[in-house]
């Protein structure tokens, strides 16, 4: 099983899906990173865009995520259901994980291709904008303001 950023491991070694709960309440309550939820993905990029091969890949990825998203947070570990829900979980983050690998050792070129990783980072992780309001680090705030941006300009 490959480790992922979807779990976190508490004090006791006990799996816990990463803050299961506001995952889903954050998702609604991310700004311009809804578009990213409600439906409203990149342009489809040209066949000839250097990016096009990017663009697929954050897709894949974002079909992931949204089938991460769809499994049991409240199922109660270490019964049946919960055992069911974090073995769902490895399986589509071991799945996620060449995604990610071939995305990150891409540079985007294009715009869309900028956006579309803006997108996907968005998507994986919906903290990021409670982690980027004003009382955060500096490096959440930039980041989040970053992808809002990005997204933002994309959907104008």
């Amino acid at each position: 099983m490959t480790e992922h950023t979807h779990t976190t491991t508490s004090p006791t070694d006990e799996r816990h899906p990463r803050n299961a709960t506001s995952r889903r309440s954050l998702l609604a309550a991310a700004g311009p990173a809804a578009l990213v939820l409600g439906g409203a993905a990149a342009a489809a990029p040209a066949v000839s865009s250097p990016d096009a091969e990017l663009i697929a890949l954050c897709a894949q990825l974002d079909a992931l995520e949204h089938e991460f998203l769809a499994t049991d947070f409240d199922a109660i570990p270490n019964t049946p259901a919960g055992d069911h829900a974090e073995a769902e979980q490895d399986r589509i983050a071991d799945a996620q994980a060449p995604i990610v690998n071939a995305i990150c050792a891409r540079l985007p070129v294009t715009h869309e291709g900028v956006v579309s990783v803006a997108r996907s980072l968005a998507l994986a992780d919906a903290d990021l904008f409670r982690r980027g309001g004003p009382d955060g680090y500096p490096n959440d705030r930039l980041i989040a303001a970053l992808v809002r941006g990005l997204i933002g300009r994309a959907a104008a």
